[in-house]
């Protein structure tokens, strides 16, 4: 079985180097990025399980971001990595589809987090994998 592939997009060094250290560790391919553009210059349907994006990032935010994979990909999983509260009208219509994940989160919190949405992912492809037999 190949392993699970994610890309993590934060614009704090340490956050994903310590990330992607922990992931890899257990057993996750990671790609990082710190900047939105070039992740999303990079980016390419099919090649990730699982997106983590940070939501306060320069140049261009989570949500926008999110939008623009979305264009790309509308079946690859995202949640957001955020340390605030804060509500974003705009985009409000994301909230109810996606997953947020709070900072600071201990890691093997995130792990648990990561293997919970891969396996209803899973769960729900083979759901709708048999009703369309």
């Amino acid at each position: 079985m190949r392993n699970i592939k994610l890309l993590i997009v934060d614009n704090e060094p340490d956050i994903n180097l310590s990330l992607k250290m922990y992931l890899e560790d257990n057993s996750f391919d990671v790609d990082t990025f710190e900047d939105p553009i070039t992740a999303l210059d990079n980016f390419r349907k099919g090649t990730y399980d699982l997106l983590i994006l940070d939501i306060l990032m320069p140049k261009v935010h989570g949500f926008e971001l999110y939008k623009e994979i979305r264009k790309i990909d509308s079946e690859v999983e995202i949640c957001f990595l955020t340390a605030g509260n804060t509500f974003y009208g705009t985009y409000s219509d994301i909230f109810a589809k996606n997953i947020f994940i709070r900072k600071p989160i201990q890691n093997q919190d995130l792990v648990k987090r990561i293997n919970n949405i891969i396996s209803s992912t899973i769960s729900l492809d083979n759901q709708q994998k048999r009703l369309t037999k």
